[in-house]
């Protein structure tokens, strides 16, 4: 017998057969294909122009594009966008140098660690493998000479000089680390070069006055490179190295060494003090030393620079000579850690630089340290405070660091009859 089954309920019955009879289609999802980038390297000649290049390809429009790079071994992370067309396929170039980027300094030996970033209009990303550019002083064709954590890189000169230099390099970077109880756990390039006409394009670019008034011979570009003028200039050498470091040992982001104690240390590390030991020993005898807050920082009267290095070589001789390098090195640490030098030398032989200053003249021989007495109560101002705790001067950096300049090492000495008197002597770092 048939059973007829309810108008409603059939038709229910009807789609449940057509539904199982009649597949859905099945929509396959759509492939995302990031893009295609590829370094196309870097273009360099020293000391006018480093450029990156890049090109990349979407099946959509390009249309961010970044350059990631840090300069080795210390440099903080930094990046840069070229100017580019948004487009399918695209070709872009940053420069680091250049006609449209002239103030970054970039000595010699820089290494430079960078890769590409690149994102199309639907947001897919894709960057190219951590790559490295030595950038090379192109116009000469150095030889390498290495030895244990150290290159000497020359172009002139005999082989046996680059060979002592770089015996000399090794013994003052050892000598100077157990001094201040540190290490340079980094590799160290030095580069000697013949002549002033051929350093001075690998120096960071002063004034048409400065460049015409003053000769470097030595100087501590970065935290890891000296370039030095002459193949054996074994004390220009120590000294500059001696820098490499009192950098490691005294500076920090919360610490800054005063000017006496670093030039003194890198005069204390050279073989002979010179010209140097002879300015403060004619000051002894004629009881014009200066005094001790006056070198925190760099003197501006060129009269003076020769004084003001003997007397920091001086002073870093006597608490070596008096209290040893076990508290000397406690002085470094006490500034790396944050102390100001006053609180850092309270710290390390229980006096400030007054009484630095006391010991120091006695030692020689001097009279007591004048000490008026002010006619009526000081006013506090930002006057009084400069004058009473100076601080070293600051210098220009590309971001990570700075260097020394011997010769007339400051900006402001621009007569050129100053440079015979003080010889290759000034050397004041670039932080």
């Amino acid at each position: 017998m048939i059973k007829r089954l309810p108008g409603a309920a059939a038709i229910v019955a009807g789609l449940v057969i057509t539904l199982t009879l009649v597949p859905l289609p099945i929509v396959p999802a759509t492939a995302q294909t990031p893009p295609t980038v590829t370094d196309r390297g870097v273009q360099a000649t020293f000391p006018d122009r480093l450029a990156f290049s890049v090109s990349a390809e979407s099946d959509s429009p390009i249309e961010r594009i970044r350059l990631r790079y840090s300069i080795l071994p210390d440099g903080t992370a930094a990046s840069g966008v070229p100017d580019f067309d948004p487009a399918a396929s695209v070709a872009a170039k940053f420069e680091l140098q250049g006609p449209g980027q002239t103030t970054l300094y970039l000595p010699p030996g820089t290494t430079i660690e960078y890769h590409w970033e690149v994102t199309d209009a639907d947001g897919d990303e894709s960057q190219t493998d951590p790559a490295t550019f030595f950038y090379n002083d192109q116009r000469f064709d150095w030889v390498p000479l290495e030895g244990d954590n150290v290159t000497i890189y020359y172009y002139s000169g005999s082989d046996s000089d680059a060979q002592a230099m770089l015996l000399t390099a090794g013994e003052t970077l050892g000598s100077i680390s157990t001094l201040l109880g540190t290490v340079v756990d980094f590799p160290v390039k030095i580069w000697l070069y013949e002549s002033v006409e051929d350093m001075r394009p690998a120096l960071q670019r002063r004034s048409e006055t400065y460049e015409q008034s003053v000769i470097t011979a030595g100087t501590r570009v970065a935290s890891d490179t000296v370039l030095v003028l002459g193949t054996a200039s074994f004390d220009t050498l120590r000294h500059e190295l001696a820098h490499v470091v009192t950098a490691v040992a005294g500076e920090s982001a919360f610490g800054t060494m005063p000017a006496w104690l670093d030039e003194g240390t890198a005069v204390y590390g050279q073989d002979d003090a010179g010209g140097f030991e002879n300015a403060i020993d004619r000051a002894v005898d004629r009881g014009n030393v200066l005094s001790v807050r006056s070198i925190t920082s760099y003197p501006g009267d060129p009269d003076k620079v020769d004084l003001f290095y003997g007397e920091a070589w001086s002073l870093v001789n006597y608490l070596n000579d008096t209290y040893g390098p076990e508290k000397f090195a406690q002085l470094f640490a006490e500034i790396k850690g944050g102390k100001r030098i006053d609180a850092a030398l309270e710290a390390a032989y229980g006096f400030d630089q007054d009484g630095l200053e006391d010991e120091w003249r006695a030692e020689l021989g001097l009279p007591p340290r004048e000490t008026p007495q002010p006619t009526q109560p000081p006013q506090p101002s930002r006057t009084d405070e400069a004058a009473s705790t100076p601080v070293p001067r600051e210098s220009s950096d590309s971001g990570t660091s700075a260097g020394v300049v011997i010769g007339l090492a400051l900006g402001t000495l621009a007569l050129a009859g100053a440079i015979g008197v003080l010889g290759w002597g000034l050397a004041r770092r670039y932080r």
